[in-house]
């Protein structure tokens, strides 16, 4: 059997060559000791799938990059497969074209030796004219309106050399219409993501998507040429190829009527931050960083969600309204689960917090009764309640769901009406979150992957130094010493706050320094979004001083601490239900 894993690998040679093919089938990362741990998660997986083929198999890899190339050399070294490597210009003018021929001839003279027969020119030419045949299927299909499902598993065949056809259409939905281009991903994760965040997948031009069918095969001059000239020039580029936006691409983006796109970035991948950046995207788009076989569907459907909360802001169903005169927001976080109840004026009526705990949908319902109770009202009272955070498909009375950029957005913007950023610190994730003037997000930016810059962070550093972030927060006022504390990994820091406390530094001075820590890392992310003033700082840290003053001194902004910070992402929803704003994802 041939395996490839890279859309550069020429399949019209695959097809001539008449042995069976397919694409790599490639599923969880993989850590080995000979590959380094900064590759990307799919060389990592692809690694993995190819130690498994045996030694009648054949594995085709491209030089696409750095990771690829080293895969291919630890494979070449230990797997019992046979490897044939091409080598991929980083070029794309006529020297580059001719060069990749003579690539893709070699490639031609080794499948001929495994048959044992030549592989004629008479055979690529046919396999030529059945390659264009895929590709121009798979592009009636997208103009067609094929539902994406469907197209992937044309997708799935023509990379094995089969023609699969459907003619399902996707469902007639008011849903914004959404591409996804970037970094290689796994094209049913990709669907699922901007369907459950309220979107319609339209287009996916990523390497497991349309990339490397854009483009026919011409059989007007020689045919090694020819395919060498549609695989660097013809078909839309991958990351490797930084420039301007393909003209293949922007005619398809133009064709489906794509209102959004969702571009994708590797981890420890250079190119397609590169070739972001080069490229002046037609229509508003999110970034999203992505790994194959180690990417969370949660994680990506917050930043997807808010994506499409921004692109249709436009009012909630009205079937998932109840009559009553009072609205509700939920805030099912990581550490907390925050309510906030309004009456028909908008007035706070209730507020209650508890620690989310293991169980959030027992401790959201638990909330619900608690508010009842203390508002003396019934379930059919409540004409709306919207839930967030996290655990926010858990909260069964709510009518529906939004993400929390949003919400924070909203409520701080109520609790703060001059802002322009929101600075969120929650107890295992905190945000920044630009706004436009009319208080709508223009932009946003998560650390929700680990501990770094949390609530969580402070919590470990409280329990080494044995004093509460109370007396943290007095003692860092009173710090003399300027100390560094290089790390915001908890891990790490937490080493180094050991190693300062046996050095006999003061708790002001390290308390002083862990702050600093957090905020140096919250101003990264308050830049990356070009945030202003006025700044509000919201979530459970908002609560400590020490935190607020070492936020202004890196900042150099005034820091608006609203009176109850942790409720502002409740009480987003809770508006949001009332104005009925909310975008309906479900």
């Amino acid at each position: 059997m041939v395996y490839y894993a890279c859309s550069y690998v020429p399949i019209e040679i695959l097809m001539a060559s008449g042995m069976p093919f397919d694409r790599l089938p490639v599923e969880q990362a993989m850590n080995h000791p000979e590959l380094h741990s900064n590759l990307c998660g799919y060389c990592k997986a692809a690694f993995g799938s190819v130690e498994k083929l045996g030694k009648d198999d054949i594995f085709i890899s491209v030089d696409s990059c750095d990771a690829m190339r080293r895969m291919t050399d630890v494979v070449s070294a230990q797997s019992s497969c046979k490897v044939f490597n091409l080598r991929l210009p980083f070029r794309r003018d006529d020297r580059a074209v001719a060069f990749f021929k003579t690539q893709i001839a070699g490639l031609v003279s080794f499948l001929s030796e495994l048959r044992g027969c030549r592989i004629e020119d008479n055979e690529i030419l046919s396999a030529a004219r059945s390659f264009s045949e895929l590709v121009g299927n798979l592009l009636r299909m997208h103009s067609q309106g094929v539902a994406y499902s469907e197209i992937t598993k044309a997708i799935s065949h023509a990379e094995k050399g089969a023609l699969y056809s459907s003619n399902e259409e996707a469902a007639q939905m008011t849903v914004p219409r959404i591409a996804y281009l970037g970094a290689v991903s796994d094209p049913v994760l990709i669907e699922t993501v901007i369907s459950d965040a309220g979107g319609l997948l339209v287009l996916n031009e990523s390497c497991k998507g349309m990339r490397g069918f854009t483009a026919a095969t011409s059989t007007d001059q020689p045919i090694l040429l020819s395919i060498a000239e549609r695989l660097l020039r013809q078909r839309i580029p991958c990351g490797r190829f930084t420039g301007d936006i393909s003209s293949t691409t922007e005619r398809l983006l133009q064709e489906q009527q794509v209102q959004g796109i969702v571009f994708g970035i590797p981890k420890f991948c250079d190119f397609y931050g590169f070739q972001l950046s080069s490229n002046n995207l037609p229509v508003p788009h999110t970034v999203i960083e992505i790994d194959y076989g180690d990417s969370s569907y949660g994680q990506l459907l917050t930043r997807v969600g808010a994506f499409m909360e921004a692109l249709k802001r436009e009012t909630a169903s009205q079937a998932d309204s109840r009559k009553g005169s009072f609205y509700a927001g939920i805030d099912s976080g990581s550490t907390t689960t925050n309510l906030v109840l309004l009456d028909h004026s908008g007035e706070i009526i209730f507020t209650s917090s508890r620690k989310t705990g293991v169980y959030p949908a027992r401790v959201s319902n638990n909330l619900f009764e608690e508010m009842l109770h203390t508002a003396g009202i019934s379930s059919s009272d409540i004409s709306r309640c919207i839930a967030t955070g996290y655990g926010r498909k858990n909260v069964s009375f709510a009518t529906s769901a939004i993400t929390e950029i949003t919400c924070h957005a909203r409520g701080a913007r109520k609790l703060l009406p001059t802002i322009r950023t929101v600075i969120d610190i929650g107890g295992q994730d905190s945000k920044v979150i630009s706004l436009e003037k009319n208080g709508m997000v223009r932009d946003f930016t998560m650390n929700d992957k680990c501990a770094a810059g949390t609530g969580r962070f402070l919590e470990v550093m409280s329990g080494i130094m044995e004093a509460d972030l109370k007396q943290m927060s007095e003692a860092a006022s009173n710090s003399r010493k300027s100390l560094s504390i290089s790390s915001v990994c908890t891990v790490f820091a937490e080493s180094e706050v050991i190693s300062l406390i046996s050095n006999k530094e003061t708790i002001e001075d390290i308390s002083a320094a862990l702050f600093r820590a957090i905020a140096k890392r919250i101003v990264a992310m308050y830049r990356r979004v070009n945030g202003k003033g006025p700044v509000a700082f919201t979530g459970g840290v908002a609560k400590i001083p020490g935190m607020v003053e070492a936020l202004e001194e890196i900042i150099g902004e005034d820091i608006l601490v609203p009176p109850q910070p942790d409720i502002a992402g409740a009480l987003g929803a809770a508006l949001l239900a009332m104005k009925n704003e909310a975008f309906h994802a479900h």
